[in-house]
């Protein structure tokens, strides 16, 4: 990408205040109409009840558990942020972080965390193609990850998941990741190959629409001079500094099971007994199950999913207030936080 490019990118809104307004709106009506379905469908009046055991000693864990993960997908980019750029505050690295979740939240399928990610980046002097390249490598890291997580959960709780929708969801979810990894992976090492696949399948298209033909040709020659690009910056940062992809790989992990240890922490906080690797293995599946839904935030199905897996756990009684304390902690309590990074850093532009 040349310095003229960069420049025009960097220039331009990744996003407006009219779709984040939008996006803020879906997700909270989706989320709270979902609640009120789950709270209906599992009240039995002790509610209540459940809320005064709520030992508050958890709580206040929790919420060192909502710190340390923010703190730890800072890290996760800062690690390479540092070397591109000695000397970097942290404190970007975390901010970066923080617009990532929010924008993450507000989006279909989390596609505006990235470039949420990269705005807040590059509005404190990081080239576009550095912060591409940070969040390129960790996205690698995290495509691994989950395939590895989501078939060791699958399982661990297997004869526990209710048949149905969740276990094709389930299943569903492991077949994304497996094949997108198998499609990076070609695109890295065989860039000609994903061109010319994509060629075919443009051979195919033109059958039906010509026009349609000569833009996927256009898609795939831009697809493989870019996945060339990120090769070649990522080998060129990785050569001279091999641990990085091992550290990005164990600081995926670290980030990840301290999400999942939550859910565990908050079944504690609620004064139910039940087994730990099971808790944290239903964790893994919903992450897997939410990576990719379309929803904002994954809204909607992280609330039904949280509630379908852990029914086999909790009694009714506790399943919304899971839920609840569940989202509350890892999605609605961060991306607050990642609104107001957004939102200023939008205002600064403005003046």
């Amino acid at each position: 990408m040349s310095a003229i490019e960069e420049a025009e990118l960097e220039k331009k809104k990744p996003f407006s205040r009219s779709l984040i307004k939008k996006g803020i709106f879906y997700f909270a009506a989706i989320s709270i109409i979902t609640m009120v379905g789950i709270f209906l469908y599992t009240n039995t009046g002790n509610t209540l009840e459940v809320w005064k055991g709520i030992e508050f000693k958890y709580i206040l864990l929790a919420l060192c558990i909502m710190i340390l993960d923010l703190l730890i997908g800072g890290w996760r980019n800062h690690i390479f942020a540092r070397v591109l750029y000695p000397g970097m505050s942290q404190w970007i690295s975390f901010r970066a972080n923080l617009a990532n979740i929010f924008m993450g939240s507000v989006t279909p399928s989390q596609s505006g965390g990235g470039l949420a990610q990269l705005y807040i980046y590059t509005k404190n002097g990081v080239k576009l193609g550095d912060a591409v390249t940070i969040s390129f490598i960790n996205w690698i890291s995290t495509l691994t990850f989950f395939p590895i997580s989501g078939l060791i959960a699958y399982s661990i709780i297997r004869e526990r998941i209710p048949t149905g929708f969740i276990t094709y969801l389930a299943q569903f979810g492991l077949s994304i990741f497996a094949t997108l990894f198998t499609i990076i992976m070609i695109a890295l090492f065989f860039p000609s190959l994903l061109e010319k696949i994509i060629t075919a399948v443009a051979s195919l298209v033109g059958g039906i629409n010509k026009k349609w033909k000569a833009k996927v040709v256009a898609a795939g020659i831009k697809a493989k001079s870019t996945m060339i690009e990120y090769r070649n910056n990522c080998t060129t940062l990785l050569k001279s500094n091999p641990q990085l992809m091992i550290y990005s790989f164990i600081i995926t992990i670290a980030l990840y099971f301290n999400k999942y240890l939550l859910g565990f922490v908050i079944v504690m906080a609620l004064g139910v007994e039940a087994d730990f690797w099971t808790i944290i293995a239903i964790q893994s599946i919903v992450y897997l199950l939410l990576y990719f839904a379309p929803s904002p935030g994954g809204s909607g199905i992280a609330e039904i999913s949280l509630a379908g897996l852990m029914s086999g756990i909790l009694a009714d009684d506790y399943i919304a207030t899971f839920t609840i304390m569940q989202r509350g902690f890892l999605v609605f309590g961060p991306a607050l936080i990642g609104s107001i990074i957004v939102l200023s850093q939008m205002k600064k532009d403005a003046i």
